[in-house]
């Protein structure tokens, strides 16, 4: 019995994610930014969906039609949760993730909702534990991690390894974001 927390859930698939320069390794497949919603689905199995977060904000989704050269009319947006691993995935358009989530703790500064529990699987950066990386980066609080062709949002609250709530994945900065067809 856990007094405070959550008590992690039952039957979770063994997750290890490698972060490198250009792509993140997901039990031992390769991927990319953008990556293909269903091929993250045949390794981690149904997520629990949620549509249109921010159906609400008129200038979001301005902005993202804008610079993704995307209609408005097929703009919908679904987050993907896989709770029980602590994982979650953002889409534009139901079909490829353009940003990847790794939740390590509660961050409660942050505005979105996130999954149930915290990610309990391995978590590498270039084939190094996480913790080291980031306790190798000197200052507190959030900082973008540049890898290459992806960076690493790093969502701490604290100088240390242990002020980490979340890791998001994207495309660095000036890439060019590409659809799948």
């Amino acid at each position: 019995m856990f007094l405070f927390g959550k008590k992690q859930p039952k039957n979770v698939i063994p997750v290890t994610i490698d972060l490198c320069d250009d792509y993140f390794v997901l039990n031992g497949k390769q991927f990319t930014i953008p990556a293909k919603v269903s091929e993250l689905v045949e390794i981690l199995g149904e997520p629990r969906c949620v549509a249109d977060r921010n159906k609400d904000v008129k200038k979001y989704k301005e902005m993202v039609c804008e610079k993704y050269n995307l209609p408005a009319e097929k703009f919908s947006e679904m987050d993907y949760y896989w709770d029980n691993l602590g994982l979650m995935a953002s889409t534009h358009e139901q079909k490829t993730v353009h940003c990847f989530w790794i939740k390590i703790g509660n961050a409660r500064k942050y505005p979105m909702k996130m999954t149930k529990y915290d990610f309990s699987g391995t978590l590498l950066i270039n084939g190094k534990p996480w913790q080291e990386v980031v306790e190798e980066r000197k200052g507190s609080g959030t900082f973008y991690m540049k890898l290459g062709k992806i960076h690493a949002y790093v969502i701490r609250y604290g100088a240390k390894a242990k002020d980490v709530k979340q890791f998001q994945i994207g495309l660095n900065d000036g890439e060019e974001f590409r659809y799948f067809d």
